[in-house]
């Protein structure tokens, strides 16, 4: 499959369908079962793993994102756990700023329960710890020998830019509640911000550029839903600039698009993206898949996705998965195209579905 991959990469329409699966939700929940094989923690293991069900090797996110943050002396950095509650601050000379992330166990996932940043205040000590921060290149320099690895095993390793300014800034630091609400107050300080985020991206883009890997991802999370009113004033901006510099390099970029698409998907081919991962179509989003089509005719974007991740777990069958799959194939035959699960497979999912799946391709293919 990692030559159709770069068949559709390089602007072809490729003889085989490309399938491939983020399971690493999956494999979380089965350790916390007890029933992971220790050999899936391991880079090579997952390889066998993922050959064994007839996906194509990508989704592995040990060393997946390109740049890591690093204060100066001026900031403390503090993380405590306790009764599956983790609390992370950040200490500086103006003030703190503190984060508490939750595990779950029903779910086996954890999210943000209170974001660092609520007020102007926590945005002027934000503004200040960005001002003692520079983002490091990361996980690069053995990016082409663990390459040479992945497609050995028909695979290409996955590896993410941080995110966008505004994604960061409303995902990791504000909420999206508190974040829109800065934005209306405050819009000059939070500009301040997204265009210091940007500026910091710069080492990191050089490092990616001078490395080329085939394809990129832009982990943004997006979702139309709280990002399609944001994004012609916030985002358009920095990916354009960001994919110049890509494309410049010869680097092909996805972005991740999760959440409900309709907002989204023409402001982000109108950007230049090469592929839109993720794709999560009806039952579980916005848009059937011959909308998605009708939404991207006559692009040249790659649409990546297709198969929502609640179709392995109760209540759908394999017949129901079945039908899904045909009925995508047929809707978006002649496009470019990869069938993936949108957004990640369950901790509860039949993972048999995805030899299913791998077979049901192969079969179609014929």
């Amino acid at each position: 499959m990692i030559s159709a991959l770069q068949h559709l990469l390089n602007g072809d329409v490729p003889d085989e369908v490309v399938w491939t699966a983020d399971i690493s939700y999956w494999i979380s929940g089965q350790r916390a079962l007890g029933n992971a094989d220790p050999s899936w923690d391991d880079e090579l293991g997952y390889l066998h793993l993922c050959n064994e069900l007839g996906i194509m090797p990508y989704y592995w996110y040990d060393k997946f994102w390109l740049a890591e943050p690093v204060y100066d002396r001026l900031v403390t950095v503090m993380t405590a756990t306790s009764d599956q509650t983790t609390v992370v601050r950040w200490e500086t000379p103006i003030g703190y700023l503190e984060q508490e992330s939750r595990y779950l166990p029903i779910s086996g996932s954890t999210g943000i329960t209170r974001h660092a940043v609520q007020s102007p205040h926590d945005l002027d000590i934000f503004l200040w710890l960005l001002e003692h921060r520079e983002m490091v290149p990361t996980n690069l320099h053995d990016y082409r020998q663990r390459l040479d690895m992945w497609i050995q095993h028909d695979g290409l390793p996955s590896v993410a830019l941080t995110r966008s300014p505004l994604s960061a800034f409303l995902y990791e630091w504000a909420g999206i509640q508190d974040g829109v609400y800065l934005l209306t107050d405050e819009p000059t300080k939070v500009k301040r911000i997204l265009d210091l985020m940007e500026e910091q991206e710069s080492s990191m883009i050089d490092a990616v550029c001078e490395v080329a890997p085939p394809l990129v991802h832009f982990a943004d999370n997006l979702s139309s839903d709280n990002m399609a009113g944001l994004y012609d004033l916030y985002m358009a901006g920095p990916h354009r600039r960001r994919l110049q510099r890509l494309h410049d390099a010869g680097v092909r970029c996805a972005v991740h698009l999760d959440g409900t698409i309709s907002g989204l998907l023409p402001r982000l081919i109108a950007s230049g993206f090469d592929a839109i991962e993720a794709l999560t179509p009806f039952p579980a989003g916005d848009l059937t898949a011959m909308q998605i089509r009708d939404a991207s005719r006559d692009t040249d974007v790659i649409l990546w996705g297709g198969v929502p991740g609640v179709m392995f777990a109760p209540p759908y069958s394999w017949n129901d998965m079945r039908l899904h799959v045909e009925s995508l194939l047929d809707a978006w035959k002649g496009l470019r195209f990869i069938v993936g699960v949108a957004d990640q497979v369950p901790p509860d999912g039949d993972i048999s579905y995805c030899r299913l799946i791998s077979n049901l391709l192969r079969d179609y293919q014929r």
